[in-house]
């Protein structure tokens, strides 16, 4: 067992000083909260450009390729990892940006901070009403299990096969759905011409 703080650097996101309004010609890509589909990992697409210059360093804030964004803000606080960002990317202070340690599998820290007993450590040490926070100092020493690299490589594995079959069940549900919507138009015009 081991705090997250010794097995990542817990990064803050970038404050936006206002609402966050796309600049084409801005220096730096935006990662916020609404570009992370139920957290699974994130990879840029063009529907998510949001362009800013930021005001003073943004380096601090910058994410790489591996890196963890933990969702800090509100009740849905799950960590997704980052599979491709443009070069010059920030997170918005939606997030923490978590960067593991040569150690640390970031696949297998993403899908250990979504698990049950650890969502429920989270879940106690959320605080504020309105729009709860996980406080950065109170979220980096949270205990997680820490097997070696080879178990953590194979539990994100088990994990990335899990996300994949939601994926895949989520999609039947959905051509489902589509081909019932289908039918059913089809033998309504049938029986609309049939019985008019």
């Amino acid at each position: 067992m081991t705090r997250i703080a010794d097995c990542a650097e817990v990064l803050p996101g970038y404050a936006l000083k206002a609402r966050a309004e796309h600049e084409p010609e801005g220096s730096f890509q935006v990662i916020m909260a609404r570009h992370l589909s139920d957290c699974m990992p994130y990879r840029y697409v063009s529907d998510h450009e949001l362009r800013m210059t930021p005001k003073g360093k943004a380096e601090k804030y910058r994410v790489l390729v591996g890196d963890v964004l933990f969702i800090s803000r509100g009740t849905r606080n799950c960590a997704a990892v980052v599979e491709s960002v443009p070069e010059d990317t920030v997170a918005s202070a939606t997030f923490y940006i978590l960067r593991p340690t040569a150690q640390v599998d970031p696949g297998y820290l993403a899908w250990c901070l979504n698990q049950p007993p650890v969502q429920a450590q989270i879940s106690q040490v959320r605080t504020g009403a309105g729009t709860p926070i996980v406080q950065r100092s109170v979220f980096a020493d949270i205990v997680i299990p820490f097997p070696p690299m080879i178990e953590q490589k194979r539990l994100a594995g088990l994990g990335e096969l899990m996300r994949k079959e939601q994926e895949l069940r989520k999609r039947l549900v959905d051509a489902t759905e589509t081909y019932h919507k289908a039918i059913g138009t089809k033998l309504i015009s049938q029986l609309s011409k049939t019985y008019n």
